[in-house]
């Protein structure tokens, strides 16, 4: 399953990023419901049934599904308890996994709130796709798995962003030493092969991605390490294709395509 993350168009709303990933020619797309700031704000989806009704018609006449919902982020002041609005959307909308990051320097609280979020999502039939970001507290491959096995719930796994593991100071033999049920699926993009130092590393995950093919990160090897049958989403929000959404949607869907047919992943 290829899907379009929803931070690759974050202007786009959810009917908006629908049509792209179709014209890109995804299998699934990823929403985003709530804000990852502290605060948390939901997005609008949240709170109008109007739009979740265009947006469960739009997926079905699409093909489209919803491989996950997000973004959780576990600050110090998370409450699990007051996300269940998201989960309740993720549930009618179909999503499959709830996203969930950690920024939270107190390891067993973020444990602790990481196996209540999946205990909450399987009420909802969904798993966790657990994140990490080398610019937060959660911030190596090798912490992620450390606090998800700690945290002992079935139905989550990592999410391992193809630019996050390089820029972490990881790589695919990395991915590849890890118990392959602990992985959920992945994230892919491209960038320059030498990193930004840690001040850019926000920005440049945020703004200035690079397609599959156009950096120099080795994502044949992150794909090959990467467990059979899982999921991949393109999350490469960029400035350097220009403001014509749809021929971005198209150029990105290609690249993935492309590379992905390289390894041998359908």
């Amino acid at each position: 399953m290829l899907s379009l993350a929803h931070l690759t168009f974050m202007h786009a709303g959810p009917l908006e990023l629908i049509s792209l990933a179709e014209a890109g020619g995804f299998d699934a797309v990823g929403l985003r419901l709530i804000d990852p700031a502290p605060e948390g704000r939901f997005f609008p989806i949240v709170t109008d049934a109007d739009l979740r009704r265009e947006v469960k018609a739009s997926l079905q006449t699409s093909g489209l599904t919803l491989l996950d919902v997000e973004a959780v982020w576990l600050w110090p002041q998370t409450q699990p308890q007051l996300l269940r609005p998201v989960l309740e959307t993720g549930a009618e909308l179909g999503a499959r996994n709830l996203l969930v990051a950690g920024n939270d320097p107190d390891r067993n609280r973020m444990t602790d709130r990481l196996a209540e979020c999946c205990s909450m999502a399987r009420e909802y039939g969904m798993g966790v796709g657990f994140e990490f970001i080398p610019y937060t507290a959660l911030n190596s491959l090798l912490y992620a798995s450390s606090i998800l096995k700690d945290a002992g719930q079935d139905n989550a796994g990592l999410l391992v962003d193809a630019l996050h593991l390089n820029r972490s100071g990881g790589d695919a033999s990395d991915l590849a030493a890890i118990d392959p049920e602990l992985v959920a699926y992945g994230h892919l993009c491209d960038a320059p092969a030498a990193s930004p130092g840690e001040d850019g590393l926000r920005t440049e995950a945020r703004e200035a991605r690079l397609y599959p093919g156009d950096g120099g990160l080795s994502l044949s090897a992150f794909l090959s390490a990467l467990p059979p049958g899982r999921p991949v989403a393109l999350e490469a929000p960029s400035r350097a294709y220009g403001d014509n959404d749809l021929e971005k949607a198209r150029r990105a869907g290609a690249a993935c395509r492309a590379l992905l047919a390289s390894v041998g992943r359908s």
